[in-house]
This record gives structure tokens, sequence and C-alpha cells, in this order.
């Protein structure tokens, strides 16, 4: 499977203008281009000396993202961060402050496009920019494994809609569209296991942030599954190193 977005897709101009990207490729690092090439958003970027509507801005913390239109064309947005929680007009009231409170992690709702057709949405809550996102979920791409445990479709779909998966060790994590990893879990590393055109690619995911409704410290990462899908990840690496 694909990313959302390819590196040779990045919008060079828009990258050029808020000052990332440099010796022919973009200025990030590579978990905030990782996330920005899979439709996320990336963590707050400091941006320098930016022009916008006429004034210099010494100094700007944003959010990254893409977004293709109708058209084909893909372009940057910028996520800044807001003094006041910005509104939705697909959310109502309810809908905003059981997000904004943390009673849950996300909404699911099933709208209308712009071609009056019916659209699945899943709906969170950044609390650094103070927004509301939304994303389709049969557009997230699911892990094959985590800590090398096969997920099952149900899984894969519950972790598509931002729902808490839990492996046969206890380890719970669930899909969040804020976080540049995309994955909040209650230990701080996970390994990943993602179906790519050319096999199955690991990803060791480091500082994860925890369960938003976990509300005890995060567990030590080194399960058994995770020794043996890091030791997998390695073997992995030292054969493409040859």
């Amino acid at each position: 499977m694909k990313p959302l977005f390819l590196e040779n897709e990045l919008p060079v101009d828009d990258l050029v203008r808020i000052g990332l990207w440099k010796d022919g490729k973009a200025a990030l690092s590579p978990d905030n281009l990782r996330a920005m090439l899979a439709g996320r958003r990336t963590g707050l970027v400091t941006l320098e000396n930016v022009q916008a509507d006429g004034f210099l801005i010494k100094q700007l913390d944003v959010k990254l993202s893409l977004n293709r239109s109708d058209s084909g064309r893909i372009s940057l947005q910028a996520h800044p961060i807001h003094h006041e929680i910005q509104s939705h007009p697909l959310l109502t009231e309810k809908d905003k402050k059981l997000l904004t409170e943390g009673k849950v992690a996300s909404i699911g709702k099933t709208v209308e496009d712009p071609n009056g057709k019916a659209q699945h949405l899943i709906f969170e809550y950044d609390a650094e920019t103070k927004e509301f996102i939304s994303y389709i979920p049969n557009k997230v791409q699911a892990p094959e494994r985590v800590n090398g445990e096969l997920l099952t479709e149900e899984q894969k779909r519950a972790f598509q809609s931002g729902e808490p998966v839990e492996l046969s060790d206890g380890t719970s994590f669930q899909h969040r569209a804020s976080e540049p990893n995309g994955i909040l879990s209650d230990r701080i590393a996970l390994v990943v296991s993602v179906l790519m055109d050319g096999g199955i690619s690991y990803l060791l995911l480091r500082g994860l942030r925890n369960l938003l409704s976990n509300k005890q410290p995060q567990k030590d990462e080194y399960t058994a599954g995770f020794k043996m899908a890091l030791a997998a990840m390695e073997r992995q690496q030292a054969q493409k190193d040859l």
C-alpha cells in the first residue's frame, strides 16, 4: 500500500516559501515527513521570518499537512496555535464538549460529501492547535502487525476508526490523526509492521504519547513481542545493508 502522498509530489514552492526546503529536500525530521506523506499532521514546527498578509513574523509554531484538491493539485496547509477553540460546522455543541474535555478520543459521523454521497468521518480534537480535525477511516493504513502480533481484520477496522486495540499481552494502542506517528499507546514504544509495495516494512516508533483514556503511567516497552519484532527489524535492515 502506498502512502497518500509521494515524496516527489511535495509542493516545493510552498516549502521554499517557509524555509523548509534545503539542499533539494524537505527540511523536516523523518517522523514529520512520514506524517505528512501519510496524510497526517506533523508535530509543531518552528518557522522563522515568515511573510504573511504583508507582515514579517519572526517566529511561528505550526503543524503542517498536505492537501490534494479535486483537480489533483497538492498544497501545504499550515495549522497555527489558536488562542481559542475553533468551531466546526459538522459537530454539535455536545460533540465538541465531549472531545475538548477528553471524555471521548474521537467521534464518528456519517455526513454528506460535496457530491451528495454519504461519507463516514472520524473527528478528533487537536489540543495543541485547538482545532477539530477529521479523516476518512478507510484511507488510514492499519498495521499488519504490532510487536510481532498479527492484527485481525476487526482490529484493523477498529484502528482505522480510532478505537483502542489490545494485543494478547495487554499492550493497547489506537490511531490518532493529530499525532505525527499516528499512534497513541500505553507503552512508550512499539514496533509496527506495515505492508508496502516492496513487502513488509518495520517501523520503530519511540516517544509515543499515552492513550487519552489511560490514567496510569505508560508501561515499559520491552515485552517479549517487542523484543522479537525489534530483532526481526534489525535482521531486515542488516540484509538491506549487504
